[in-house]
């Protein structure tokens, strides 16, 4: 079973599409060995790899099912393993029907790659058909850009495929989801990259996506490889 926990009346389920291993080197180039030290009890045994988790989120609130991000999907992309979200949420009870908001952190290749499956005619349709669709306007605006998302198969095979079908909502600045979940602004490692903030009942979290990519960096200011705005 995947991990549960509860902030106030809302529900959050913890779901992984997939699992990887990475170089630490080519993640954070800026840094060194001696710098991981600290931090070895992350590392493999030869001190030179990370696990990473690839997930998303279900949250439960105010008689809404959402999920926040979609993993790297099934479309054998370079480096990466297929996932397994549709199975991995079934697993909970849950079918891709039952989702009512699907809301992603940013728009990078394994955050939104169960936007879209491929059908056995080689089609790519919306996974989540009851769905509405909510990104940031500022973020849909700039991976959506023809000149940008020709060089971007992740754009192109998740994302303009349900462009004109599916329900999808542009919003702009502190979004509610619902009244005790909202979308925060965290720009830097994508243009417009957002947060969720969740305060219910005397209690809050927040679902931050990649504005952490580790547990190293809750005390570490380094920025990956892929921030595209490390100052920020």
């Amino acid at each position: 079973m995947a991990e549960t926990i509860r902030i106030g009346n809302v529900e959050i389920i913890a779901i992984q599409d997939c699992a990887a291993q990475a170089p630490w080197n080519v993640l954070f180039p800026q840094q060194t060995q001696e710098q991981w030290e600290p931090h070895k009890q992350w590392l493999s045994e030869d001190g030179k790899t990370l696990s990473l988790s690839i997930s998303s989120f279900v949250v439960r609130s105010q008689g809404k099912t959402i999920l926040i991000d979609t993993g790297i999907g099934a479309k054998d992309r370079p480096f990466f393993p297929n996932g397994r979200l549709p199975d991995a949420l079934r697993d909970e009870g849950i079918k891709p029907e039952d989702i009512d908001i699907v809301a992603c952190t940013h728009m990078h290749i394994d955050h939104v790659g169960w936007h879209t499956t491929k059908t056995e005619t080689g089609e790519f349709v919306a996974t989540f058909p009851n769905a509405k669709l909510v990104f940031v306007e500022k973020e849909w605006n700039f991976f959506t850009d023809p000149d940008f998302a020709k060089d971007q198969p992740h754009i192109q095979d998740s994302i303009l495929p349900i462009k004109d079908t599916a329900d999808i909502v542009l919003v702009d600045g502190e979004h509610k989801l619902t009244d005790d979940i909202v979308l925060v602004p965290t720009p830097g490692h994508t243009v417009a990259h957002s947060s969720y903030a969740i305060v219910s009942n005397g209690e809050a979290g927040i679902i931050w996506g990649d504005v952490c990519h580790h547990p190293a960096q809750v005390t570490e200011l380094w920025s990956p490889v892929f921030d595209m705005n490390p100052a920020l």
